[in-house]
């Protein structure tokens, strides 16, 4: 019979027992119900809020198209306004053309209504109708006139918008392609295409139209100010009293909008997203049975972005009704206050005076509802072009580049001490030193992030050591041209990269001038010759973006053909066999050995049977280098290299043994 002791502390273990119990139940109903820690849209939700939807918007607003950029204003706007006109300036008769046609075109509208006026008191109301036919004649010409000129100004404007954008632009992706690694390691790839499209699509937009417009407003607004004057003081005063409540309205209205619209941008932004994910992760939605989740959150965005929707467009399409409601109201005060003055006699007044002060009225308030929103796309244009300034300054890698030309190199490749890390106080590599002979295999193995692809981007100088040295041929590669040293450094990546065209194309990118025969000979020995003639077009076979219609084997196959033509001195493999079978894998070794041969090589595998005949083996962990060696001497010392071996050869270990 169990003792007192001994039952407590069974009911202690029964106690704890049922607490873990009720513990799992809590999980298990927790995880049924799909009550997460982290919900996915709280986590949305707040990454929204550091995002930025600067993107240029069209939207339709007091009759016109204007294109409103959603970022923050320029931060300086004369340093940008400066370097546009820099730009511009190889453009200065076409320019003179352009200012020399807006004026006109101010001025002969600003010319109209005085010419109607003329026509109705010196010529109708006189019943002269031949003199009314004469002036007649002149608003046609006129009119006529003002349209040659406005489409000359606007024709010569839009030639050297598009010359500059495409100056700009082309400058943006030079640089572009001059930047270094590290450069996009910092950015994102969005953002940098935003800069090159929608920014400078801004610019070409503002300069095609916005400031043209500006400038025109701005004559028109003066001119028909100073004509109301001229015909009659007081209906112009009348005018000016409606001045403030334009301005007021529409500066209020335009911060509505503007808030409406960048709501519903991002929620499109959002939209699109769930919509790219939707599809490019198709697959594995209908594994997980996700439909109805991924249907409920298109639902929700959608519904969000219909409801941004309706506030923006409903402020934008206010404010034309309310300005046409204020441009009849001032006609019909207009037209009392000047019938009431000239019954009066208080001020001289005609009938023609009349139609002219409404024909300027309208002259003079419709650039006031203009110019609000024209100066605003105008600053937020200034903000897009400071951003493609801001990438076409950034310092390019060719700025440190070395100075030493070399045409080939003998592969002699010496570490020393190298210490370097892609963030400060974070260490990815510490004093690795090593040497590779020329023509020898050099092999690198060790954990996922220890570092081993890092040791190839400093050979090839995609980042500089922060401490230590890399030689080759007994000089410090910082001392090299970049591109001479790049250019005998053969890669053959792990996530290989196709470009759009034909499978020739691809190929022969190793080598521009290579033969038809050589490129052949390449994707031979590459093992990808086969597959490549059973395509519909055989070499001419069309590659889409990405290589997306090839698979991850073929994609590495025809990358190891591209490298192999470029016969490089220095060979690179970072895990080029780890997406192909293992047959296919056994011949492009077979074929490696002949590439390698009398060339110095690094060889990245996760795959260690690969490497077993490399002349030498780097074991590196956390940063370090902790073993050196050939296999067999590797083995024997029975350290980490030892263990990831075993690991995944455990018979073929024990035969050995």
């Amino acid at each position: 019979m169990p003792s007192k002791k001994d039952m407590k502390q069974m009911q202690q273990m029964k106690t704890q027992q049922m607490k873990k119990q009720e513990k799992q139940k809590d999980l298990y109903a927790h995880i049924n119900h799909k009550k997460v820690v982290l919900d996915k849209y709280d986590v949305k939700k707040r990454n929204e809020q550091s995002k930025d939807y600067s993107k240029i918007l069209n939207k339709t607003m007091g009759g016109r198209r204007h294109s409103t950029y959603l970022g923050k204003n320029a931060t300086d706007r004369k340093g940008t306004v400066l370097r546009i006109w820099d730009y511009l300036g190889k453009y200065k008769a076409g320019l003179i053309t352009v200012v020399i046609a807006i004026i006109l075109t101010s001025g002969l509208a600003v010319l109209l209504p005085w010419l109607f006026a003329m026509a109705i008191d010196d010529y109708i109301l006189q019943s002269d109708f031949k003199g009314a036919y004469y002036i007649g004649a002149i608003i046609i010409v006129v009119a006529l006139l003002n349209s040659i000129v406005r489409f000359i100004g606007r024709y010569t404007m839009t030639i050297i918008s598009q010359r500059t954008v495409a100056k700009i632009r082309k400058d943006a992706f030079d640089n572009l392609q001059k930047l270094p690694v590290k450069y996009y390691d910092s950015n994102q790839s969005g953002d940098i295409v935003s800069r090159i499209t929608n920014d400078v699509d801004l610019i070409s937009n503002t300069l095609a139209s916005v400031t043209t417009e500006m400038i025109s407003s701005v004559i028109t607004l003066i001119g028909s100010l100073i004509m109301m004057f001229l015909v009659n003081w007081a209906l112009a005063i009348l005018v000016l009293l409606f001045v403030p409540i334009m301005v007021i309205f529409t500066k209020k209205i335009g911060k509505k909008t503007k808030k409406g619209f960048t709501a519903q941008q991002k929620f499109l932004g959002n939209l699109n997203g769930i919509v790219e994910e939707s599809i490019s992760g198709l697959k594995v939605i209908k594994l997980y049975g996700s439909e109805e989740s991924v249907i409920e959150e298109f639902a929700d965005t959608n519904i969000k972005l219909r409801n941004a929707g309706y506030g923006a467009l409903i402020y934008a399409g206010m404010i034309m009704p309310v300005i046409n409601f204020l441009n009849n109201l001032i006609y019909v005060l207009i037209i009392i206050a000047g019938g009431l003055l000239k019954i009066s006699g208080v001020v001289v007044i005609t009938i023609g005076d009349i139609s002219a002060i409404t024909q300027y009225a309208r002259q003079f308030i419709q650039p006031i509802s203009n110019l609000a929103q024209l100066f605003n796309t105008l600053q937020q244009a200034l903000a897009g072009a400071e951003r493609v300034f801001g990438l076409i300054d950034e310092p390019t890698e060719y700025d440190k580049d070395g100075e030493i030309e070399v045409e080939k190199f003998t592969g002699h490749v010496e570490f020393k001490d190298v210490t370097f890390g892609y963030e400060k106080d974070k260490v990815v590599l510490k004093k690795i030193s090593f040497d590779a002979e020329k023509g020898k295999t050099v092999a690198i193995v060790g954990p996922t992030g220890s570092g081993k692809t890092t040791i190839i981007n400093l050979l090839n100088r995609f980042y500089d050591v922060d401490d230590g040295s890399i030689l080759v041929d007994n000089k410090d590669i910082r001392d090299y041209k970049k591109d001479d040293l790049r250019k005998n450094i053969g890669v053959v990546l792990q996530d290989t990269k196709l470009f759009s065209g034909t499978v020739y194309d691809n190929i022969v990118y190793g080598d521009l001038n290579a033969t038809k025969e050589e490129v052949e000979k390449a994707a031979d020995l590459a093992n990808a010759h086969d597959f490549i003639m059973k395509l519909p077009h055989g070499y001419s076979s069309e590659v889409y973006e990405g290589g997306n219609n090839f698979s991850q084997g073929e994609r590495q196959l025809i990358s190891i053909a591209r490298t192999i033509l470029s016969n490089p001195d220095i060979l690179i493999l970072d895990e080029a066999t780890s997406n192909v079978d293992t047959r296919t894998e056994f011949r492009i070794q077979k074929s490696m050995k002949l590439l390698m041969k009398g060339r110095t090589s690094f060889v990245i595998a996760h795959r260690l049977q690969t490497i077993r005949n490399a002349n030498k083996i780097l074991v590196i962990k956390e940063g370090e280098l902790i073993e050196s060696g050939n296999h067999h001497d590797l083995l024997y010392e029975k350290g980490f290299y030892y263990d990831l071996y075993t690991t995944q050869f455990k018979d073929l270990i024990l035969e050995e043994e």
